[in-house]
């Protein structure tokens, strides 16, 4: 009897020290996931850019200025700050989606250099992105894959004026092919998903 209560007392210990170091670990991890998005926003500017309305400032914060500015920073010749952030806004139902957390901000930036890329040999401007970084909420309400790409902020569905999915979708692939960036390339109906997850993966061919 003495045996089983000592043994019970020892599980007991090890079940304690386990379920203490694993809330450790959480707490670390949200510590450093604070500080990253912490020093994500630190550098950025509050600056207006042109084609960010007030409205959108109003609604989520000094972060869309911030968010609008890193992008801008990136340079990119044929997509505009106003292109990317225009997506957050979108509403399913009852749920609005929202800004990439911001440790998450420069996960996007190898595919909209693809994006950028693929406007130029197209030589067509992009028409919409219709989907960049959707949150886990409204992920849900547009009844995307659980591991989508689009929860990691890399991933983005693109149409191009004039220029057909299929034309778009094989275009990203020579570029792929070429060693521009490792992700995944899907064709759909009128528009095409590129990501930089960093392996290959292709669909609707």
């Amino acid at each position: 009897m003495r045996n089983d209560t000592i043994t019970s007392e020892g599980t007991l210990r090890k079940v304690g020290r386990r379920r203490f170091l694993g809330l450790l670990t959480a707490f670390g991890s949200g510590l450093l996931i604070a500080a990253q998005e912490a020093k994500a926003g630190l550098f950025y500017s509050t600056k207006s850019v042109e084609g960010i309305p007030q409205s959108w400032v109003n609604q989520k914060g000094l972060d869309v200025l911030r968010y609008a500015n890193y992008i801008k920073g990136l340079k990119l010749k044929n997509v505009t700050p106003y292109m990317v952030l225009k997506p957050h806004f979108k509403t399913r139902g009852r749920t609005t989606n929202s800004l990439p957390p911001r440790h998450m901000w420069s996960h996007i930036a190898g595919t909209l250099r693809v994006i950028d890329k693929l406007a130029a040999r197209l030589n067509s401007p992009v028409d919409d992105l219709l989907s960049i970084y959707r949150s886990p909420q409204y992920n849900r309400a547009v009844r995307g894959r659980s591991r989508s790409q689009h929860m990691q902020n890399r991933a983005v569905d693109v149409k191009f004026r004039g220029v057909s999915a299929w034309t778009v979708s094989s275009n990203a692939r020579k570029l792929r092919n070429a060693g521009l960036f490792k992700g995944g390339v899907g064709r759909y109906s009128s528009f095409t998903h590129i990501d930089t997850r960093g392996h290959n993966a292709e669909w609707g061919f």
